[in-house]
């Protein structure tokens, strides 16, 4: 009775429907423990938080029937100011404008919680897992950029919305586990048509239909440990499919500047892609070294030369018709990405984890993510994703009791640093159309890179 109030207690807070992507797990990681390994947790302790790291692992626990785990995260970041750079040009609006940059980025601030349950212990170990993710500060927040201005093109969003996670994962014997998990996405359709009155005597009209359809992306996942020893080394991998949260926005305009006069109408379609998470593999295996110590190591592979950038571009019209079939008055030039390639990229992680008596633990570890662009923004677009060290530090304490509850519990605190390499951007001559007498967004020149700091605190047990 005393676990399911505690069952209770915990859960009821976290079984919030959730309908939107965001990788926190990728960027900062679920749960202090794996985060202060440098999310290397494809192979071993990732505890609660299985069903999004390997849901592989899900069917480890032999003992226990439910674990579950709760966390907090916070990570601010602090890129370097942008200024005295052209914001605007002809290629991009009326005249050229020179101005400072936004690289003020909200803090990814949130609450992540995980849970497995053994649904057949007597039948391959059959469990079940979730990981969700739910920001602080705001239920969900999109922001698609602006394609030519700078723009840390992975810090602006991508981190601040829901995010749900599923697994499942068994064992086929001889210490080989396998699983299945489903990552959430969406899709996002919105239609809006809007009349716009001058003359006095009149009102302006407008109307917003938006509707957001659930996409699910699979990732698969192995896990291996010795049946002699499981603790003495583990050797996992994940496949991820990739996943992308579309955009797609219609809107329907009309204007009428002078009575009796026909009214300017336009319509276009806009696309974009609102988060994207690459397809990746990921290959790792821990290493119990000493009688108190264990190593981690992982590499990740992931395929960014597909990304979809999330700026919202306008398409070309075709055979341009308002609702009703009338005519276009106003034909609209359509939008373009920059001209920009990205590329594939490896991530080392390394980690170690040593106990230091019975009661408390240390973990530090370290990871090397280099940039998905090809080459830095000198030319077409200001795209910035510069590599980063990752850097972290945690400390483990186990406790007999939880509040006045019989039940053993961990609590787990980390501190995280990611340093962004300083990048010198210098703007080649031309504006973007190739005018020669017109300067490119961005130009003369600037620094990009800084620093993302912060950590955490969770808390689990197992029941």
């Amino acid at each position: 009775m005393k676990q399911l109030k505690i069952f209770l207690m915990l859960g009821s807070f976290f079984f919030i429907p959730v309908n939107a992507l965001a990788n926190v797990g990728e960027t900062f990681g679920f749960g202090s423990r794996v985060a202060s390994l440098a999310n290397a947790g494809v192979s071993w302790g990732s505890d609660s938080y299985w069903a999004y790291y390997n849901p592989a692992g899900l069917s480890m626990e032999k003992e226990k029937r439910l674990q579950m785990g709760l966390a907090m995260l916070y990570m601010q970041p602090i890129f370097r100011p942008i200024s005295n750079v052209v914001t605007q040009n002809t290629y991009t609006g009326d005249g050229d404008q020179t101005g400072d940059v936004d690289t003020t980025y909200r803090a990814t601030q949130g609450t992540s919680f995980g849970l497995s349950y053994r649904i057949f212990p007597e039948w391959i170990n059959l469990t079940t897992g979730v990981t969700t993710y739910l920001p602080l500060n705001q239920v969900a927040y999109m922001d698609t950029g602006e394609p030519y201005v700078p723009e840390y093109v992975l810090y602006r969003a991508r981190t601040q919305r829901p995010q749900l996670d599923l697994g499942v994962g068994g064992e086929l014997g001889k210490g080989i586990h396998f699983g299945l998990g489903l990552h959430l996405a969406f899709s996002l359709t919105s239609n809006a048509s809007v009349f716009i009155n001058t003359p006095t005597n009149s009102i302006s009209t407008m109307r917003f239909v938006a509707s957001m359809s659930p996409q699910f992306a699979p990732y698969f996942g192995v896990l291996y440990t010795p049946q002699e020893n499981p603790q003495l080394f583990s050797l996992g991998g994940v496949f991820r499919f990739p996943a992308a949260s579309n955009n797609v926005m219609v809107l329907n305009s009309s204007a009428q500047v002078l009575p009796g006069f026909g009214a300017a109408d336009f319509t276009f379609t806009a696309l974009s892609t609102l988060f994207y998470d690459p397809m990746s593999i990921e290959i790792g295996g821990s290493w119990q070294h000493a009688q108190q110590a264990r190593f981690f190591a992982q590499l990740d592979y992931q395929f960014w030369s597909n990304f979809q950038p999330p700026a919202l571009v306008i398409q070309q019209q075709q055979g341009c018709q308002l609702p009703g079939g009338k005519p276009c008055t106003v034909t609209i030039a359509p939008g373009a990405f920059p001209a920009m390639s990205f590329i594939n990229v490896w991530i080392p992680r390394v980690g170690e984890e040593i106990t230091i008596s019975d009661v408390s633990t240390l973990r530090f570890g370290y990871a090397y993510r280099p940039s998905f662009l090809d080459g830095v923004s000198n030319g077409s677009g200001n795209y910035l994703d510069p590599p980063k060290h990752m850097l972290h530090l945690g400390w483990g304490l186990k406790f007999q009791h939880f509040l006045h509850f019989e039940t053993p519990c961990q609590l787990d605190l980390h501190l995280g640093y990611q340093y962004l390499v300083l990048q010198h951007i210098v703007k080649t001559a031309g504006n973007e159309a190739g005018n020669a007498n017109d300067p490119k967004i961005g130009s003369p020149g600037y620094d990009a890179g800084g620093n993302i700091f912060g950590g955490g605190i969770s808390l689990s047990m197992a029941l």
